[in-house]
């Protein structure tokens, strides 16, 4: 696995590219930066920028998505750092289910980065207490963006459906469902890569989960980030308490989901 030294955690640093394949896509971003065109051209050709990768990794959002448009529920991001996976998903309930009001997305963050190591945990200096941490605004930044995103989508005067939770989702997600007993939840996506709060946050969301609902977790396959792994193995493999079927994304291994039964 080659190692980028540009980036300062895990997310770019590892990566299974080549080297002139990384910087191929630097190359790229440059261009997407300087791209001669009016603004509405530039807006319209993002397209152009978006490498097979990451394309990959938003198709592969898509594929779950799809799996819960006959099913109801609220969609969960749990560590959603900067919100790129809540907002696709309110892009695919415009696209998928255009008229699904009620299939609001709940982000759950305490935007301090990385909170909760143990014993059980691998910290490393590219997986540590505080990576991913963004500035104190960030969570109004994000609320405002997917207030945005749904104007911009079909029936866009149905708006201010989703909400942004700050705190540990260890005290934010029994809270929420306290001040919430009518919640059921369709998907909630897993990306809190610490042992314990995996654990409280599974536990929390399975007892609302309905049936054919969907757990996905992308690290679950990761050597260099094992808390995902380490937990299913030893809390929820052959534990009968919580009946599911494990599957992977078709076109990103990396991304796996529990389907409940």
């Amino acid at each position: 696995m080659y190692k980028n030294l540009k980036s300062d955690h895990e997310s770019t640093a590892l990566t299974f590219s080549t080297e002139d394949s990384v910087k191929a896509r630097y190359a790229i971003f440059d261009l997407l930066k300087t791209y001669q065109g009016t603004e509405g051209e530039k807006e319209r050709s993002l397209g152009l920028f978006i490498r097979g990768s990451l394309l990959a990794r938003i198709l592969a959002t898509a594929e779950i998505y799809k799996e819960i448009v006959e099913i109801p529920g609220i969609i969960l991001d749990l560590g959603t750092w900067r919100g790129q996976t809540a907002v696709l998903c309110e892009n695919f309930r415009a696209i998928y289910e255009p008229l699904n009001f009620n299939r609001r997305i709940v982000c759950f963050d305490t935007f301090e980065g990385y909170q909760g190591f143990c014993s059980k945990d691998k910290p490393t200096e590219l997986h540590r207490e505080e990576t991913y941490s963004l500035t104190k605004s960030y969570a109004d930044f994000l609320s405002d963006l997917l207030v945005l995103h749904e104007q911009s989508n079909a029936m866009g005067h149905n708006n201010h459906k989703h909400k942004v939770v700050t705190g540990d989702c260890r005290e934010t997600l029994p809270g929420f469902f306290a001040d919430n007993p009518n919640e059921l939840v369709a998907l909630a996506f897993f990306d809190l890569n610490c042992y314990e709060p995996t654990q409280a946050a599974f536990e929390a969301v399975f007892e609302r989960l309905v049936t054919g609902g969907i757990l996905a977790f992308w690290q679950l396959t990761r050597d260099s980030v094992p808390a995902e792994a380490s937990f299913y193995a030893q809390e929820v493999m052959n534990n009968s308490a919580y009946p599911h079927k494990l599957k992977k994304v078709s076109i990103y291994p990396g991304l796996c989901y529990l389907q409940k039964v």
